[in-house]
């Protein structure tokens, strides 16, 4: 009996420790001239996931150098839109955008 609580507790530690779900932000504009690239995600309150800010960045050095640039390095922060309200005024949908400079 022992055993099996305790490996139901170790079971139920590891779900806790495992980092959440993600999603992966797309490339949504950018500037070559400037050497500015944008990617952005979308959530909303119904599956609220956290974008992977390290894919983005992949993503967004794989556009600068399809450019001619070496790679890309972000901006500090990020910024948040509310895209979908629902009817009483509370925001629904988000989307949360991240620049990235191309570098040399």
């Amino acid at each position: 009996m022992r055993i099996i609580v305790a490996v139901l507790a170790a079971c139920l530690l590891t779900a806790c420790a495992s980092p959440g779900p993600t999603v992966t932000p797309v490339e949504n504009g950018g500037n070559r001239a400037d050497g500015i690239v944008t990617m952005s995600s979308t959530t909303n309150i119904f599956n609220a996931v956290g974008p992977d800010w390290r894919k983005a960045e992949t993503g967004a050095s794989d556009r600068c150098r399809r450019w001619g640039f070496d790679g890309a390095a972000p901006y500090t922060g990020s910024q948040e839109r509310c895209v979908g309200y629902d009817r009483h005024g509370r925001c629904v949908q988000t989307v949360t955008t991240r620049f990235y400079e191309c570098e040399g």
